[in-house]
């Protein structure tokens, strides 16, 4: 009881965005995680990136984000067990390793040499710029293929899935957007729905746990970071279960066509914050 009356355990916005916006985007932004997770393979979740960066910096948001996808990846994997594809997985996992290597080594190339201060500020400002022209250039490839459009197809041989693993693994280090890189190749396999969306749940899980030393290491995963964390992971069975409920009832192409429509807009409101 008492801690249900002393509110000072729940996370703080940044000073410069209010109580309300703060928490109505992180909040969505996890359910729309639960929901692209255990009903759509994580595409969508897309969304989500753009979403809680713009509550709050780039860095931050990606350090309080990834602890809460690994929760919405385990709901989503136990959902989707003994469902996966290890022929097109073991390819995409080697590869992105490689990817969050290179990823982690860019990194503290752009924090290296820079104060605290500094480097913080630059790197959150080229953070919103990468995760608003990724939201964006992901967003204009799901509306070509949406429309008819024929993406090239690249085939399914063992050095292409450490290519696109790759690629997925740099994407996803420094974005969390790597969804629809994996969505879209694994698309072509013919893999079929059920072991399309159990491979890419489970590739995910075990990116996102890859990324954790690297997280620690930058620092954007902390103490308080952890906190604030387990709050909004609250949310992510809520999106899994709409999730779960939305992938039998909910046609997939209008969905997702209104997710990425969602964040086209807050993809490109990203990179203008930087711009003025």
């Amino acid at each position: 009881m008492l801690l249900i009356c002393n509110l000072s355990w729940l996370p703080t916005p940044p000073a410069d965005t209010s109580v309300w916006l703060y928490y109505s985007l992180v909040i969505a932004a996890v359910i729309v995680m639960g929901i692209a997770k255990s009903g759509f393979g994580g595409g969508v979740g897309i969304l989500a990136v753009p979403l809680i960066a713009n509550a709050m910096p780039a860095d931050r948001a990606l350090g309080v984000m990834l602890p809460i996808l690994i929760v919405a990846d385990t709901f989503a994997v136990y959902q989707h067990r003994k469902q996966q594809s290890w022929p097109h997985l073991r390819p995409a996992l080697l590869g992105g390793i490689v990817g969050i290597g290179i990823g982690t080594l860019l990194l503290f190339m752009l924090i290296d040499g820079s104060s605290k201060t500094e480097s913080s500020e630059n790197v959150g400002a080229v953070l919103s710029i990468f995760v608003g022209s990724i939201c964006l250039l992901m967003v204009a490839v799901q509306v070509y293929r949406l429309s008819g459009g024929k993406v090239p197809t690249l085939p399914g041989n063992k050095p292409t899935g450490v290519g696109v693993g790759a690629a997925a693994g740099f994407t996803s280090m420094l974005a969390h957007a790597a969804g629809p890189i994996m969505s879209i190749y694994w698309l072509d396999q013919k893999m079929g729905k059920r072991l399309l969306t159990g491979s890419l749940v489970l590739y995910f899980i075990l990116i996102n746990t890859l990324k954790l030393p690297s997280y620690f290491a930058l620092g954007w995963i902390t103490l308080d970071s952890l906190k604030e964390s387990a709050v909004f992971a609250l949310f992510v069975p809520i999106g899994s279960l709409l999730g779960i409920v939305m992938h039998h009832r909910i046609p997939e192409k209008p969905f997702t066509a209104v997710m990425y429509a969602g964040a086209a807009v807050a993809g490109a409101w990203l990179i203008v914050k930087v711009i003025i």
